[in-house]
């Protein structure tokens, strides 16, 4: 009895386990369609509000979804007080958030790149990067979004089989 028991807590600790897998390979998706409304939002605010890009910041973090809500509040607080160039700023403020974030080092590159330019080049300029960050965006998502059935597959069936293992070998 005490076996089976065993047996039904590990297979159903490994099975969580593939189920948790699967939602943060959701969530790695959602966050890169995230990103990119987060660029789309930006072009907006500065091609047709010609916000300031503190107050855009906080504009759209006050919209957006998180993990970029919080990033963009930070980085809007930061601004102020920022030492050095808004690029190195935006980058370190990528590398402290990157917990945050399940994106890859592509992914990551993506965002901090994003930043070099803020405050540096015009109006033109600036949306001409975000268009190109919002291509780069979408072709993670969709690179994400072929692979994502694939290793939802995986990882259920790996969970279930090292479950599986664990059981056998204990028994």
């Amino acid at each position: 009895m005490l076996k089976l028991l065993g047996s039904i807590l590990i297979l159903s600790a490994s099975l969580l386990y593939g189920w948790k897998v699967n939602e943060e390979q959701k969530e790695h998706v959602e966050q890169l369609i995230a990103m990119k409304e987060m660029f789309l939002m930006l072009q907006g605010e500065i091609s047709y509000a010609r916000t300031p890009l503190r107050e855009a910041f906080l504009q759209i973090a006050a919209q957006g979804k998180e993990p970029f809500s919080g990033f963009l509040k930070r980085a809007a607080e930061g601004m102020g007080e920022q030492e050095g160039s808004m690029g190195e700023f935006w980058g370190r403020l990528v590398e402290e958030e990157a917990g945050e974030f399940y994106f890859t080092r592509e992914e990551q590159g993506l965002l901090k790149r994003a930043g070099e330019n803020f405050g540096y080049l015009d109006v033109q300029m600036q949306l001409k990067n975000l268009e190109l960050y919002m291509e780069q965006a979408e072709v993670f998502i969709q690179n994400a979004q072929k692979e994502l059935k694939d290793r939802q597959k995986i990882a259920r069936t790996l969970s279930l089989m090292c479950g599986l293992f664990l059981v056998i070998l204990l028994i």
